[in-house]
């Protein structure tokens, strides 16, 4: 049911979970706060075409960061082209989310 009401993040979630083998993935649906703007001219809540990603994966140890948006965007080339119009992306590994852990106490 989750597959008809919102193709897009099921889609990003299944390709992204398959391509990084995340450790934490989360996944928000931002379209309804572009209502009115390129992306989502009908400003429709359901237009599925703004999202944010975080993603924790061991597949980014070593790389930049530019280098791990560009896996995602590999990843996910066949929405970027045809329905996502804006994708924001945190990517980390988890050292450096244990890391910040670390410094805050």
């Amino acid at each position: 049911m989750a597959n008809l009401v919102r193709p897009m993040y099921s889609a990003i979630e299944k390709k992204l979970a398959e391509a990084l083998r995340p450790i934490q993935l989360k996944i928000i649906d931002e379209s309804h706060l572009h209502a009115g703007h390129s992306g989502n001219p009908s400003g429709a809540s359901d237009a599925e075409s703004h999202f944010r990603v975080e993603v924790v994966s061991d597949e980014f140890t070593g790389k930049s960061m530019v280098q791990r948006h560009r896996m995602v965007y590999s990843t996910l080339d066949a929405e970027m082209k045809e329905h996502i119009h804006a994708l924001a992306l945190k990517t980390k590994t988890p050292e450096e989310i244990e890391a910040k852990k670390a410094s805050k106490h």
